[in-house]
């Protein structure tokens, strides 16, 4: 019994330690591991902005081939180009940090066949000035053998959607928009 028993056990042990070392990875959002930066265009100059303060949470999980993010930025801790241009983000007629402090995202990667490649996809949705849409982002995962090591999402957005004003037809309603985060 003891000769079957021990290589019985010697395997179950290593299921079980497979399963331990496989699965998720949690990460707590900060601007440490995290960028937030927005890209927008205007009739007189491009604008560049980064939220210096970033938080929340993004789970990983290898087994099932999924993510989920839960990501704030607070809007006064835009960095952008210069204090004026900083004043008019932030002003009722843009972000309106006044009223809505927070921007929040929330999403899920979802994997997704484009021209017969593997492509992964975090479709989430964005609230910003009190209003929440649909907002899909294309991204990619980068690997260490099977440990995420970052996440890169680009996509797009129609400020006019959330109530954002265009200037007067200056600024470009389309915004892009960049999130890295580094799974540290």
């Amino acid at each position: 019994m003891t000769d079957r028993f021990f290589p019985a056990m010697f395997l179950l042990g290593l299921l079980i330690s497979g399963q331990a070392f496989a699965a998720r990875q949690d990460l707590v959002l900060s601007p440490v591991n995290t960028q937030a930066l927005l890209h927008a265009r205007s009739a007189l100059t491009d604008i560049d902005g980064d939220f210096g303060d970033v938080s929340g949470a993004l789970t990983y999980d290898l087994d099932r081939q999924s993510c989920h993010v839960d990501m704030t930025m607070n809007v006064s801790s835009l960095k952008v180009g210069s204090a004026v241009l900083k004043q008019v983000m932030l002003s009722g007629i843009m972000l309106d940090s006044d009223t809505h402090p927070v921007m929040k995202y929330v999403g899920d990667c979802r994997p997704r066949i484009v021209n017969g490649q593997l492509r992964t996809e975090l479709a989430g949705k964005l609230t910003m000035r009190g209003q929440t849409h649909p907002l899909v982002l294309t991204t990619e995962l980068q690997f260490q053998g099977n440990t995420l090591m970052r996440i890169v999402s680009h996509g797009s957005f129609d400020q006019r959607q959330w109530g954002m004003s265009t200037l007067l037809h200056s600024v470009n309603p389309m915004v892009r928009v960049e999130t890295v985060i580094l799974m540290k």
